[in-house]
């Protein structure tokens, strides 16, 4: 529970960075997986891994104008309002 008498600290995060997750699955590949580094458990587990970061997506104002205009075309509906 939040008991803290300070106020939430919910600022918008201007960073442009996103999760990035990756799945490796090298079960029956014969190329040695390099990726991870922890121990072994001896098991299928060895041959799988799922690797996730935190990158800087980088998007180009005129791809960001066009989705903006997919959205609103949504929105509001191509051929007149939007129902479900």
């Amino acid at each position: 529970p939040f008991i803290s008498g300070a106020p939430a600290g919910a600022a918008m995060d201007k960073s442009a960075k996103a999760p990035q997750i990756t799945i490796f699955d090298h079960r029956g590949c014969s190329r040695a997986p390099k990726e991870s580094t922890g121990a072994k458990a001896n098991g299928p587990e060895d041959e799988m891994m799922v690797k996730v970061a935190s990158t800087k997506v980088a998007v180009s104002e005129a791809d960001a104008a066009k989705a903006l205009q997919e959205f609103i075309a949504f929105e509001k509906g191509i051929d007149g309002p939007f129902t479900s």
